[in-house]
């Protein structure tokens, strides 16, 4: 009777989860926004539409990870992924998989506007929309800095000069799409001849390549590294709790963007209908609070502090002098924006070219920079180091046949070998 009663039971709860809306959600986001916004979309829920909502989550590494999982899905059955909400990543990952059709058309949210600042805040095709924005800049360790006697850098050239040997930590832009983004800022703000120069060089600086984008700005908050290029909202809340004498972010200026971190729904969402309530709760005044306001503050996150920005005027307009940094985007005319078209199709082949030449070959680069970079400074070696494997629009045309294995892994090849080559001959070994 005891086994009756306790199988009757668990029966009646499982029948009563299954009672509940569901929605299921990829996102690379960090589990701050997770913990802060799924409970208040869950009492949200009940208010509004008077049944409760069961949410899973899926957390699969980074962008590019959770991108790559989603492809999978789809590759097995082209029809649906299981999957209602990809959320989080920046605008690149979003143009990539709105062009392979994997994202639904979904109704504009209420309440978000056209563009920020020049910046479009969905994508034409309606499948995508922005929740939130972030900028990108270098994020240093005060204390470090003038232990080791070097001064605060400002933009990303100052990162590549060699004082900063060994003290830079960055992500591998094969698995964050942080660091991938990053590096097109890098390449479009100065020029691909003089930004790969840059990327080089700071890579040679680099102690250590992560395959998170959480990595580099822990190491920087343990004093392990001086600085590293970061994304506002895991630098500026680390900031915020640790003080501004211990740590700082800077955005580089006239070399940086707005992005837009959009959320879309999946083509063949098991739960379109509970997907676009969600969307439309993240533009509501109440979540749109919680990105900006400080943890604890009325109206705020709980945990932690998330170091957003909002997409609504209203957001702003209620939050004045209550949030955690005083940046209002809506009062810029224009930042650097990145070519749509053009990130897209360089995605995935430059994240292996940096991968390739960069990356796997690291400890051979930063030999050959100590070399290069050692007075009397050797202009030509310099000069070898530091040019491309290839023009811009080598790659681009490369791109096009990037999805043939063979191509793709003959061209990684051959770049890993000549890099390879070169700093070994600058290096004089």
């Amino acid at each position: 009777m005891k086994f009756l009663i306790t199988a009757w039971l668990a029966f009646c709860t499982t029948s009563a989860a299954l009672a509940n809306d569901q929605l299921t959600i990829l996102s690379p986001h960090r589990k701050s926004m997770q913990d802060e916004f799924i409970p208040k979309f869950k009492e949200f829920y009940q208010k509004t539409y008077g049944t409760e909502v069961d949410v899973e989550w899926l957390d699969n590494g980074g962008t590019a990870d959770a991108v790559r999982l989603l492809r999978t899905r789809f590759g097995k059955n082209p029809q649906t992924a299981n999957v209602d909400i990809f959320w989080g990543g920046g605008t690149s990952a979003f143009l990539d998989l709105s062009k392979d059709g994997h994202l639904a058309k979904s109704p504009i949210p209420k309440g978000l506007p056209a563009t920020i600042a020049g910046v479009p805040m969905y994508d034409k095709t309606e499948t995508w929309y922005a929740t939130a924005m972030s900028s990108f800049g270098i994020f240093t360790n005060s204390k470090v800095l003038k232990l080791e006697g070097l001064s605060a850098p400002h933009s990303w050239s100052d990162l590549a000069d060699p004082k900063f040997r060994g003290h830079i930590t960055l992500a591998d832009p094969r698995h964050s799409g942080t660091a991938l983004t990053m590096a097109m800022i890098i390449l479009q703000a100065q020029g691909w001849d003089k930004g790969w120069a840059t990327l080089t060089r700071i890579a040679a600086n680099t102690r250590a390549f992560t395959q998170s984008s959480s990595d580099p700005i822990k190491a920087v908050v343990a004093g392990d590294a001086a600085a590293s290029m970061a994304i506002d909202f895991y630098a500026q809340p680390k900031v915020d709790e640790l003080g501004k004498d211990n740590l700082s972010f800077t955005l580089p200026t006239d070399e940086t963007v707005l992005d837009p971190d959009p959320i879309g729904v999946i083509k063949g969402a098991p739960h379109a209908k509970v997907a676009e309530r969600f969307v439309a709760y993240l533009l509501s005044d109440d979540a749109q609070k919680l990105l900006v306001l400080p943890k604890g503050s009325p109206g705020g996150p709980r945990l932690a502090t998330l170091g957003r920005m909002a997409v609504t005027q209203s957001a702003y307009a209620a939050t004045e002098g209550k949030r955690v940094f005083t940046f209002n985007p809506f009062k810029v005319k224009k930042f650097v924006s990145l070519d749509p078209a053009k990130t897209v199709k360089l995605e995935h082949i430059l994240g292996d070219l940096l991968g390739a030449t960069q990356v796997d070959l690291q400890r051979d680069l930063a030999a050959a920079w100590t070399v290069a970079s050692t007075k009397p400074i050797k202009v030509e070696n310099v000069d070898a180091l530091t040019k491309a494997p290839m023009s811009e629009q080598e790659l681009l045309k490369l791109a096009a046949k990037w999805d043939d294995n063979v191509v793709r892994n003959q061209t990684i090849n051959t770049w890993t070998n000549n890099a390879r080559a070169t700093y070994k001959k600058i290096a004089g070994k």
